[in-house]
């Protein structure tokens, strides 16, 4: 007997929960904390992201063999009044990464931490992977996960079951972040819905990502020293 792919998804969800869980234990959620310093154990962040990656995308992908190019493109060129309404989501979203990444590095500068920064060769490596990883996050979330919940339960719950889902794996994270989840979760997911693709999500996650932790790490490389990892 097949099993059903809603197991699947929610057993590749359970294994990811639960490295949010170590993530916390170990300081090892994100590079720039929320005071602004560098993480503890930027190391293990890379492996916790190649894990998520190989649970939320190889995983489901292989067993259940589904379809990334189409899940990600769609059915066709979307229509223009929706790529505009895109393009100013994304711009306001950008807008408001670097500025939280400026605020953050604010909050750090008058702070007394000491300031380092990491090897370049760490930064690009961590980039990287943290670009694989929110690509298949997105895939999985916005795409497989909210496309057979919609034909299993209908459209309102699948999108509430999402949302739900999304804000719990940001548990472990500041009360501002879990906050910021709900709308964004909403936003990627009516986003997904309207251009019946998983690319705006991918594209507006990666975008507001990057552009925060670069904005805020960025400054790191003026007259500090070097982390030993």
């Amino acid at each position: 007997m097949q099993t059903p792919p809603i197991l699947i998804y929610f057993f590749c969800y359970a294994v990811v929960f639960i490295l949010s869980l170590i993530s916390k234990k170990e300081s090892s959620q994100r590079l720039i904390k929320d005071d602004g310093s560098i993480s503890d154990n930027p190391g293990n962040i890379i492996g916790l992201h190649i894990i998520g990656i190989l649970w939320l995308g190889l995983v489901p992908v292989f067993v259940l063999k589904l379809q990334v190019l189409k899940s990600f493109t769609g059915n066709g060129f979307p229509n223009n009044s929706f790529l505009i309404i895109f393009l100013v989501l994304l711009i306001l979203v950008a807008a408001l990464a670097i500025k939280a990444g400026k605020n953050n590095h604010q909050q750090f500068a008058n702070s007394n931490h000491t300031d380092y920064h990491l090897p370049v060769s760490f930064i690009t490596s961590y980039f990287i992977i943290r670009t694989v990883f929110l690509f298949t996050y997105e895939l999985f979330f916005r795409g497989y996960l909210l496309l057979d919940s919609i034909n299993a339960i209908g459209t309102p719950l699948a999108v509430t079951l999402n949302v739900v889902l999304y804000v719990l794996l940001h548990l472990f994270n500041s009360k501002k972040e879990i906050l910021a989840c709900i709308p964004f979760g909403l936003l990627a997911c009516w986003l997904c819905i309207l251009f019946n693709a998983v690319w705006p999500a991918v594209i507006l996650h990666i975008s507001f990502s990057l552009l925060y932790e670069i904005s805020n790490y960025q400054s790191h490389f003026t007259n500090s020293k070097t982390l030993q990892i």
